[in-house]
């Protein structure tokens, strides 16, 4: 088990996100077909396929994440790509050296978390992939505040499970973007497919930190 954020733990959680994304393929896209266009585990998968080739390539993890972020943006469209871009771009400028410890790495989403948000207005009760992205990161915060000796296990494990909450919560939740929004009512019941692949991304960085 590490205990720090280093681009050598970036890959193998990425390797990891998509074998779990790829895995959980059909089911993705069932649940976007529910409330869109039917494409969410197709364009996730073809997120992290970019992001993965391109953590790959030399570089610090400051380059590095930010290489993520303009193969993200470059491979694929929607607000899929254009969001977690935002995201990886926000991490490269949180990222201050190349082997971060727990609280520099709860930094660094934060970073993460302002630049993405700067790019959408969702918040949480939205049905979006914001519902489980900003609990996800205050889980995080609140994590390494209660306790400054607070592993980087602890933090992604306390993200993970923040994460599969509000991706679950989303089910009674009435979209409010996207083309779900035009659903009103009737968009209730079932779980947003964006924010269900972002936990399963968390759930993928928890285990690779678990594992390394």
């Amino acid at each position: 088990m590490t205990n720090v954020f280093t681009k050598e733990l970036l890959v193998s959680a990425l390797k990891g996100a998509l074998a779990s994304v790829t895995e959980h393929f059909d089911e993705l896209n069932a649940l976007d077909a529910a409330t869109g266009d039917g494409d969410h585990g197709t364009a996730i998968e073809a997120t992290l396929k970019a992001a993965l080739e391109s953590a790959e390539q030399p570089g610090s993890l400051a380059d590095t994440l930010s290489n993520v972020a303009m193969g993200i943006m470059s491979a694929t469209g929607g607000s899929t790509s254009s969001l977690n871009g935002s995201f990886y771009m926000g991490l490269s400028s949180g990222a201050t050296s190349d082997s971060l410890d727990p609280a520099s790495t709860v930094k660094m989403y934060e970073s993460g978390l302002a630049m993405m948000g700067s790019m959408t207005n969702a918040k949480v009760g939205d049905k979006t992939m914001m519902d489980a992205m900003i609990p996800a990161v205050e889980a995080m915060t609140t994590t390494i505040a209660a306790n400054v000796d607070a592993s980087l296990a602890d933090v992604f494990n306390a993200a993970a499970a923040a994460a599969q909450s509000g991706a679950e919560k989303t089910k009674d939740y009435v979209a409010k973007f996207g083309r779900a929004r035009n659903l009103g009512d009737r968009s209730r019941g079932s779980q947003d497919a964006g924010a269900t692949s972002l936990a399963l991304v968390f759930k993928a960085f928890a285990d690779a930190v678990a594992n390394a």
